[in-house]
């Protein structure tokens, strides 16, 4: 049997090929922005949702959605992903060596904290197992966003004339993991105390303190200062390091 040989470049098949796969992503994208509006319906965060649901959002046939996923692991994996894109599109913008160190820790803790109560119902299907799944975004948001505060704490050594031994350098990626993923579940244990519990903003401000103060405990058992002043005021002048 004769070989079929390949299509040249720029052929006809090259343009429906191109189009075909634009369309399925057109229509994954449509499908995931479907169940995100229906779990932001949801009344009961980390309720079940179902193919039915997201079809009728997206105004398709139930069946027509297993044609852009292999299956409802892949979709529900495909919508975690998402939901911890976005979520680390936002913390991205807020992991930056700008105003005082403490204003900095309570920026980022205040814009996760305020991301998931604003959409509990995202947060929560994003941090349930998916059976089957090999994948799973929230272990790899959390492994990426703390690769962005490890990288933003190497920038910050360096304004102030600090060093950490190597064996601090390797540990700094874990801990700060940790940080994240226990202001997580603190954020899930406060709302699961309900509408009787404290308020948003003392919420922040608790985490925010307990961050901090792991913070300045390492920083003084390794002989660094935290300065009062601006951190963008160190790119100028790097003497102006008075101490907290």
């Amino acid at each position: 049997m004769s070989q079929k040989t390949p299509s040249p470049a720029g052929r006809p098949d090259d343009g429906r090929k191109r189009r075909w796969a634009q369309h399925n992503a057109d229509r994954r994208a449509q499908v995931i922005d479907a169940a995100l509006a229906v779990l932001d319906r949801n009344d009961d965060p980390g309720g079940p949702v179902t193919a039915q649901q997201i079809a009728d959002q997206a105004g398709i046939h139930r069946t027509g959605i297993y044609r852009y996923f292999e299956d409802k692991t892949d979709l529900d994996v495909a919508i975690q992903r998402e939901i911890c894109d976005r979520l680390q599109a936002d913390l991205s913008r807020a992991v930056v060596l700008e105003g005082q160190a403490r204003t900095a820790v309570h920026r980022v803790v205040d814009t996760y904290v305020r991301w998931a109560v604003a959409h509990p119902s995202w947060t929560r299907f994003a941090e349930r197992a998916v059976p089957g799944a090999t994948e799973n975004p929230m272990a790899d948001v959390i492994g990426r966003i703390a690769e962005l505060i490890e990288f933003a704490v190497d920038g910050f050594l360096a304004l102030v004339g600090a060093k950490l031994d190597p064996d601090d350098q390797r540990l700094t990626g874990p801990w700060v993991a940790g940080l994240i993923s226990g202001c997580m579940a603190s954020v899930r244990a406060w709302e699961g105390q309900g509408p009787n519990s404290v308020a948003l903003d003392q919420v922040v401000a608790f985490l925010s303190d307990t961050v901090w103060i792991q913070i300045l405990g390492l920083a003084s058992s390794r002989g660094i200062t935290m300065p009062e002043t601006p951190l963008e005021a160190l790119f100028t002048d790097p003497e102006s390091t008075t101490s907290r």
